[in-house]
C-alpha cells in the first residue's frame, strides 16, 4: 500500500518521502502474503461490494505493467475445486454470474493443465486471468519506480505523527522531526497506534496467516492451485509456496502445520516424500472491521490520511491511485 501510494503520488508530481522501518523484514504482511491476484480467490456472495471492488482493482495491473515494466509474476492461471462436484459446480456458477471469467474443466482437461497431479478431480474451475506475483518483489519494484520519479526512501521507525493546531505538521522518525503537509498512514496495523496517539480511531483489526515455502525443484507445478483447503503455487525463484490458517496453538503448532502441509503437497502431486521446508512465517494481516478498504482522510486533523485494506496485493495499485487523487485534489 505504501509503495503504491508513493509511486502514484510521485508520478503525479508530489514531493514524497516514504519511511520504511525494515525493508528486509520477513515478518510483515507484505512478505508473508501468498500473492494471489484475481477474482476467484474469494466468494462473490461473502461480500458483494468488496468483490465488485476487487474486479475493478484488477484492471489497474495491466496499466501498471505498461509503466513499470514486467511485474514479478510467478505463474498465471488458477485451478480450483471443492470437496465434491456439486460444490465446485455451484462455485463456478456463482462466479460466472458475478462477472468472473471462469471455465469448467473436466478431468482430462485438468490433467492437461497440470500433468503432475497424482489424481485430478472430475471437475475444476479454471480462472485464466488469475496470477500469482511475489509481493515483496512487487513492493520493491514500486519503490524503485517511485525513486526514479524523485521520491525519497528513508529507513527508520515513525515514533509519532506531529500536529500543529488542527493540522498535520509531519512525523517524528527515530526521534527526528520530518516535516510534511500530508501524512499517509499505510503501515497496516501500525497505523492504528499512530492515529490513536493523536485522537483518531481507525476501524482495523488483526488477522493472522501463515506462509510456508518448500524447496523442491522437481514438482512441475504450472499454476495456482486451490484444492481441499490448500492454496499452492510455484515460486518465482523455484520451489513451492503455500498459505495456511494460523494454528490454534500459535507458533508452537508450526512444526505440525509444516509436516501436514508437506504431506498434503506430496499426496497432491504424487511425490515420493514431502518437499523440504525452507521457511514458515506468520504475519498479522490488517483488516478493516467491515471489510471496506480504508482510503480516506481520517479524524478531525487536517492532512492525516489512512490507507489500510485487505487483500493488500490486489487492491494496492487501485487504492494507491485513489490515494494520490484524494491527496492532491484536497
Amino acid at each position: 500500500m505504501g509503495a503504491s501510494a508513493a509511486w502514484h503520488l510521485a508520478k503525479a508530481g508530489a514531493a514524497v518521502t516514504l519511511v520504511e522501518s525494515d525493508p528486509e523484514s520477513h515478518s510483515t504482511a507484505t512478505a508473508s502474503s501468498f500473492g494471489w491476484v484475481g477474482a476467484s480467490a474469494g466468494s462473490p456472495s461473502d461480500n458483494p461490494v468488496a468483490f465488485a471492488l476487487r474486479l475493478k482493482a484488477l484492471e489497474a495491473f495491466a496499466a501498471l505493467a505498461g509503466q513499470l515494466g514486467p511485474l514479478p509474476i510467478a505463474t498465471r492461471g488458477a485451478l480450483l475445486w471443492l470437496s465434491n462436484e456439486d460444490e465446485t459446480a455451484a462455485m463456478i456458477a456463482e462466479h460466472q454470474s458475478a462477472g468472473t471469467r471462469m471455465e469448467r474443466l473436466i478431468r482430462a482437461q485438468i490433467t492437461d493443465k497440470e500433468p503432475m497431479l497424482a489424481q485430478a478431480p472430475p471437475l475444476a474451475a479454471w480462472a485464466p486471468d488469475d496470477f500469482a506475483l511475489e509481493p515483496a518483489a512487487f513492493a520493491r519494484q514500486l519503490l524503485a519506480g517511485a525513486q526514479d520519479l524523485g521520491a525519497s526512501i528513508r529507513q527508520g521507525t515513525v515514533d509519532a505523527v506531529e500536529v500543529a493546531g488542527n493540522r498535520v505538521a509531519g512525523v517524528v522518525v527515530d526521534g527526528m522531526r520530518l516535516a510534511a503537509d500530508t501524512v499517509v498512514l499505510a503501515n497496516g496495523l501500525g497505523a492504528q497506534a499512530l492515529a490513536l496517539a493523536v485522537g483518531v480511531h481507525l476501524p482495523i483489526r488483526r488477522s493472522p496467516a501463515v506462509l510456508l515455502k518448500f524447496g523442491t525443484e522437481a514438482h512441475g507445478l504450472r499454476h495456482l492451485l486451490c484444492a481441499d483447503d490448500m492454496e499452492l503455487r510455484p515460486s518465482l525463484g523455484g520451489g513451492l509456496v503455500s498459505a495456511a490458517d494460523y494454528p490454534g496453538n500459535a507458533e508452537s503448532g508450526f512444526p505440525e502445520l509444516a509436516a501436514r502441509s508437506g504431506d498434503a503437497i506430496a499426496h497432491l502431486l504424487g511425490l515420493t516424500e514431502a518437499p523440504p521446508l525452507v521457511s514458515i512465517a506468520a504475519a498479522q494481516r490488517p483488516m478493516t472491521t467491515d471489510g471496506t478498504p480504508l482510503c480516506a482522510y481520517v479524524g478531525e486533523i487536517e492532512g492525516l490520511f489512512a490507507l489500510v485494506a485487505h487483500p493488500g496485493v490486489i487492491l494496492a495499485p487501485f487504492l494507491g491511485q485513489l490515494c494520490a487523487t484524494s491527496v492532491l485534489n484536497a
